[in-house]
This record gives C-alpha cells, sequence and structure tokens, in this order.
C-alpha cells in the first residue's frame, strides 16, 4: 500500500468517505488529497530511517445556511478529535516496503480556501510520519 492510499484507508475510518488523490470533484461533500511537495528525513545506525511527509486533505462542505456551516465547523473540529485520539483505539494501516507508519496528525487548523455562498472548500494540513528500512542491494 502506497503512503496516499493508507492515509485514504485511514480517514475512511472516520467516515466512510471517498476520497480522490490529486482531484476535487465539484459538488457538495467531496473530498481530495494531495502531497506537498516536501518531506523530512532522519537517518539511524541500524539502517533504518525516519519519513515525515506532508498532504493536504481537502473536503468540500455545504455551507447554503447557517446550520450547514456550523455542521461543517463540527465535522472538522470532531476530524481533529478523532485524529488526535486514533494511535490510542486503533492501529495504523499498514505499508508495504519495509515501512511502519508512526503517526499520522492534523498538523495546523482546517481553515476554509473558498466559499460562494453554497459551498465551502476547507483545507486540513496532514503529516504522516513512518519507518523505513533501508533495502539490501
Amino acid at each position: 500500500m502506497t503512503v496516499s492510499q493508507a492515509i485514504v484507508k485511514w480517514l475512511k475510518n472516520y467516515e466512510a468517505i471517498k476520497i480522490e488523490t490529486n482531484h476535487v470533484q465539484d459538488g457538495s461533500d467531496k473530498y481530495g488529497l494531495f502531497k506537498s511537495p516536501n518531506r523530512d528525513i532522519k537517518g539511524f545506525i541500524n539502517q533504518e530511517y525516519e519519513i515525515t511527509e506532508y498532504y493536504q486533505f481537502l473536503a468540500r462542505q455545504s455551507c447554503h445556511s447557517d446550520s450547514e456551516r456550523k455542521e461543517a465547523d463540527e465535522w472538522l473540529e470532531d476530524l481533529t478529535y478523532w485524529a488526535d485520539d486514533y494511535y490510542y483505539n486503533y492501529e495504523y494501516p499498514d505499508l508495504d516496503g519495509n515501512r511502519k507508519i508512526l503517526s499520522i496528525e492534523i498538523t495546523g487548523n482546517p481553515y476554509p480556501m473558498e466559499a460562494d455562498g453554497r459551498e465551502a472548500l476547507y483545507q486540513i494540513a496532514l503529516s504522516i510520519t513512518y519507518i523505513r528500512e533501508r533495502s539490501e542491494v
């Protein structure tokens, strides 16, 4: 399983949502996951190294009325708390290629990128940290 597939699988545990990678369709309640261009690497003597990669999770939510905007805010807040507590309640998805997920975190406050009166597109910054064993050549 790739890193982005693992994040999608992890997010589906929150609310069986369908997430596109690198694309957010038009319409209400659509989700997308985009990889950011930076990553951090920390090497260890035992030939393992720790990698942290960054992603942007986009969520399109309906915002016609005040109650829908409040529901969207509540959904985003609940998602953040769910992510904070995930490690204590569940195991992260498995990765292939001698890799193991250490953490998936929401690294910033969700915020609206755009809104048109009917829908708002929220951006949520995520990070995933995993260990990888170097391959023998």
